[in-house]
């Protein structure tokens, strides 16, 4: 087999499927791709006919091209947790106390091991054959100069009181046009807004966030009814993050009573209803909720598997699947889970499903939620492999099967190990030929 080209010169890749998208297969299966960008794609035949003559071309036998996977939502920055004997950390029981870990890690973390961090997480999301992520900016911008990664990266903004809402918003738009500098070298890097919890953002800031967002044709992202203390808050401002958690950084909430009124229509009110929201979690959102924010424009990121791990519930993925609610997946990052595994996070998702879809049908969803549905949510291209879209792919062993049941197969037999090669924007960045 030659060498691979790198994305200026094109290639044509084969395989014994390729999938390029959940609603359209192919077998046997080539796509070609040239300048960062997929030329052709569909059945073999056809496409080694059309392919420029020139064109290397890499042959896969039992395998399965597959559009690369979408993480929209992660903290690529944000490492595991570890003892002093490198043991990862148990996630705390209480969901408080986790986030005092992340604030203390923050503010004693070595300042360059951001950037390592991300490089080792990079590596590690593209390994599992995730070629796009949706990410919430850590502390070093600078890290995403050399993103690998097609992302989407959020500058997040912080605070509660009104007073702080000019400050944190001029260190947002600083932050964004930081990205914007980045998007001008590496194109894969693009920016978003976001404010980060409507428990951590006051209503100042985030109208103001709302408005930034908007006025830069950006999309925003916002954590969203996570925990059970989250909502206590945001219901009449007791409960342990206003006992525990803002005590612990010296600040006041004393005089915060609730929202007073619904999520929806505080967040409509804060110019957040809208298509490019992005709601990440909705854990304990009522299903009434769910359809009035869908109903507005926004999109989801569920993340089980997080949600789990902070003993904070779980999303409820049978509403959205049979209401037909396009979501996305997203890991969040390694200091809540075990890996950046989409794969595993397909098979949380499946396990909490109690509707009547069949299981194998079922699978093609959650696929489809882990591919176009994340780059839909994320406002980027991608997430199928057609003339024009982007050429990031990832080539898996074929686990068989036909229709429905190819999907079920990939979902149960698929993961790091089966990831023979990941492709982003036409380069490859991980596997035999990379």
């Amino acid at each position: 087999m030659k060498s691979a080209p790198d994305r200026r010169q094109g290639a044509v890749y084969s395989a014994s499927r390729l999938v390029a998208g959940a609603g359209a297969i192919f077998s046997p299966g080539a796509v070609a791709v040239a300048d960062g960008n997929v030329l052709l794609a569909g059945p073999k035949a056809d496409v080694l006919r059309a392919a420029p003559a020139g064109f290397p071309r890499m042959e896969f036998p039992g395998a399965a091209i597959l559009p690369g996977l979408v993480n929209a939502h992660t903290h690529l920055q944000i490492p595991r947790f570890t003892g002093d004997s490198g043991v990862p950390l148990p996630v705390p029981p209480s969901f408080v106390d986790w986030i005092l870990r992340v604030i203390a890690w923050r503010l004693g973390a070595a300042p360059a091991s951001f950037a390592s961090n991300f490089v080792a997480a990079s590596d590690e999301a593209l390994s599992f054959g995730t070629t796009t992520v949706g990410e919430i900016a850590g502390p070093d911008l600078s890290s995403y100069d050399g993103s690998p990664l097609r992302a989407r990266v959020f500058a997040e903004g912080i605070g509660f009181a009104p007073h702080v809402a000019a400050e944190v918003l001029a260190l947002v738009g600083a932050a964004i046009d930081r990205l914007e500098r980045i998007s001008a070298e590496n194109p894969l890097v693009q920016a978003g807004v976001s404010p980060h919890t409507l428990y951590t953002v006051g209503e100042r800031l985030l109208r103001s966030l709302a408005e930034l967002a908007a006025v830069k044709g950006l999309p925003a992202c916002l954590h969203l009814a996570e925990s059970l203390v989250e909502m206590t808050f945001l219901a009449d401002g007791g409960g342990e993050i206003a006992s525990r958690l803002y005590p612990a950084v010296g600040k006041d909430v004393s005089g915060f009573r609730g929202l007073g009124r619904t999520i929806p229509a505080y967040l409509a009110e804060a110019g957040l209803m809208r298509e490019g929201v992005l709601l990440v979690h909705t854990v304990h959102l009522a299903r009434s909720e769910i359809d009035a924010l869908r109903g507005g424009g926004v999109r989801f990121v569920l993340c089980p598997r997080s949600n789990a791990a902070h003993g904070n519930g779980a999303p409820d993925v049978t509403h959205f699947v049979d209401a037909k609610i396009p979501f996305a997946l997203g890991t969040d990052s390694l200091g809540s889970v075990p890996d950046l595994s989409l794969w595993s996070e397909m098979r949380a998702a499946r396990s909490l499903y109690k509707g009547r879809k069949k299981d194998a049908a079922l699978c093609r969803e959650l696929f489809r939620a882990a591919t176009e549905h994340g780059a839909a949510a994320l406002g980027l291209p991608g997430g199928i492999l057609a003339p024009g879209e982007p050429a990031d792919l990832s080539i898996v062993d074929d686990p068989g099967g036909d229709g429905d049941r190819f999907f079920r197969g990939l979902l149960e037999k698929t993961g790091r190990a089966n990831v023979r090669l990941t492709v982003v924007d036409g380069q490859p960045a991980h596997g035999i030929a990379a």
